[in-house]
């Protein structure tokens, strides 16, 4: 009854747990949504700079955010999975399994939803720093133009400005230029962690599985050892009793042999 009641509250804990990433994921969902919107607000709008300020640092802000979210929805599916392959013989791991699989496969889709996201606002934004060049340069080539927005060096829109007769549209274009340079540098470094969430989600079984399997055979070996330890104890037992025996069989033979020759020995001292 006892080992019954401690399954079903492991169980109701499992499930808590369950639950509880369901709503991180959904978390997740909804921060994501709120990060296209900023970009769409970001692309689209004719927002004064304190109010494109605000924008990027509502961006940012919830950037950091999801990033955080991601990583302990990643370790708590981690630590499902982790427990489960210690609970390989329990009787509730197939439900275990299934749940678990079904967080993984959850998770796994909106880190590709956000990828996705991502990547679209990347090139959008990539659009818009061409414009904006052109706007500086009106003649530039399209090498020029991938070449000042992989730069980090924003000299050469500044040298475009100089030589612009559009002075006032020219130097607009160039603190847009640099802001959504800056976007674009942020966006690549979120994409690069999400690759590497994958890479983490990916390899996360099959890293745990070694551990376990490492752990299950130095027990084997243990109980190995442990058995044929017991095994020469038995032996070196059986050999001492037989040792025992022996000496107290040769004991009494002695003794009878001596008791046979004390008598000898008084029969012959009577007949003389």
């Amino acid at each position: 009854m006892g080992t019954l009641s401690s399954t079903s509250g492991d169980m109701n804990a499992f499930f808590s747990e369950v639950t509880s990433i369901q709503n991180d994921i959904s978390r997740l969902e909804q921060n994501i949504t709120q990060i296209e919107e900023l970009h769409e607000i970001s692309l689209n709008s004719v927002s004064t700079e304190d109010q494109n300020v605000r924008t990027s640092r509502q961006l940012e802000g919830i950037t950091a955010d999801t990033t955080q979210l991601s990583n302990r929805i990643k370790k708590r599916i981690k630590d499902i999975e982790l427990a489960n392959l210690r609970l390989a013989s329990s009787p509730d791991i197939q439900i275990r399994r299934t749940q678990a699989a079904a967080l993984k496969e959850k998770f796994l889709k909106t880190l590709r939803q956000y990828q996705t996201a991502e990547s679209e606002a990347r090139r959008k934004y990539q659009g818009r720093m061409e414009r904006q060049y052109k706007i500086v340069k009106p003649d530039a080539t399209p090498q020029e133009i991938a070449q000042a927005m992989e730069s980090d060096n924003q000299q050469i829109f500044a040298q475009s400005v100089l030589q612009s007769t559009r002075y006032g549209d020219a130097n607009r274009a160039l603190r847009e230029v640099q802001s959504r340079h800056d976007d674009i540098k942020k966006i690549e470094k979120t994409i690069l962690e999400l690759q590497q969430l994958f890479i983490d989600m990916e390899t996360l079984v099959t890293d745990q599985g070694v551990v376990m399997e490492t752990i299950e055979q130095n027990t084997q070996q243990a109980n190995t050892s442990l058995q044929s330890g017991n095994q020469q104890v038995d032996n070196a037992i059986s050999s001492a009793r037989s040792a025992r025996k022996k000496k107290w069989i040769c004991l009494i033979i002695s003794i009878v042999l001596l008791i046979i020759i004390v008598i000898i020995v008084l029969k012959v001292t009577k007949t003389i």
